[in-house]
C-alpha cells in the first residue's frame, strides 16, 4: 500500500496538469500584466507632469464645471455666489447622510455644488493663496503673502503664522537654562532668547548644517 502511494505521489509530481504549473504560469502572467500597467501609468504621469489618477480627477472636475457653466448652475449652495474656477468646485450633500442611511448618499436631489472654502466644517479655514492673500492661523485674518515667512513643509509654501504673530509668540518664550551644547552658563556670554544655547554654538551648528546641505546637493538642485 505504501509503495502504491509513493508511486502515485511520484507520478503526480511530474504531471504538469496536476502540480498546478498552469496556475503558476497564470500567476506570473498576472504579475507581468500588473507590472506593464504600472509602467504604462508611470509613462502617462511623466507626459502629464502629474500622477495619472490626479490628472483623471482634474479632467472630470473640469468637464463637470464646464457643464455647470453652460447651464448657469455654477452657483455655490452655501453662499449663493458664482463659482468662477473649476479648482474651487466641490460636490457636497445638502443633508448629512451618515445618521440617516446610504440611500441619502445616492439621492441626487441631495447633491449640491459649493466653493471649496464654503464646503468646510464651521470654524475651519482652508489655507489657500487667493489674490496674493493668505490666512493667518493665529490672528485669524487674511494678509498679503509678503507678511509670511517661507516654509517648504507647508502645502502653500508659507508659514502658518504671519511674521507679526510669529515674532510676538517668539518673544513670549524666554529660555532660562544654560547652553545644552557646550554647558556655558547663561549670562557669561550671549545666548539665544528663546533657546538654551549660546550664540557661539548656535552659529557653529548653523554653519555645519549649511555645509552638510551643500555637500549633499552641490549643484543646488
Amino acid at each position: 500500500m505504501c509503495a502504491l502511494v509513493a508511486q502515485w505521489l511520484e507520478q503526480r509530481t511530474h504531471n504538469p496538469l496536476v502540480t498546478g504549473s498552469t496556475p503558476v504560469k497564470g500567476k506570473i502572467s498576472y504579475l507581468h500584466q500588473n507590472t506593464h500597467m504600472s509602467d504604462s501609468n508611470q509613462r502617462r504621469s511623466e507626459i502629464l507632469g502629474m500622477p495619472f489618477g490626479t490628472a483623471c480627477n482634474k479632467l472630470r472636475r473640469m468637464v463637470m464645471f464646464n457643464l455647470l457653466q453652460r447651464h448657469e448652475e455654477n452657483v455655490c449652495f452655501k453662499c449663493g455666489k458664482m463659482i468662477l474656477k473649476f479648482e474651487d468646485l466641490t460636490l457636497e450633500h445638502k443633508e448629512t447622510w451618515q445618521d440617516v442611511g446610504s440611500h441619502l448618499f445616492w439621492d441626487l436631489t441631495n447633491i449640491a455644488f459649493s466653493h471649496r472654502q464654503c464646503n468646510l466644517p464651521k470654524g475651519i479655514v482652508r489655507r489657500e493663496i487667493v489674490d496674493g492673500m493668505l490666512w493667518c492661523s493665529h490672528c485669524k485674518q487674511y494678509k498679503s503673502i509678503s507678511f509670511f515667512h517661507r516654509e517648504r513643509k507647508q502645502r502653500t509654501g508659507y508659514a502658518l503664522l504671519c511674521k507679526d504673530c510669529s515674532n510676538s509668540k517668539r518673544r513670549e518664550v524666554r529660555a532660562e537654562g544654560n547652553c545644552n551644547n557646550c554647558g556655558a552658563v547663561r549670562g557669561t556670554r550671549a545666548f539665544r532668547r528663546s533657546h538654551n544655547i549660546c550664540m557661539k554654538c548656535h552659529n557653529e551648528l548653523t554653519h555645519a548644517r549649511i555645509i552638510k546641505r551643500r555637500q549633499a546637493n552641490p549643484f543646488g538642485q
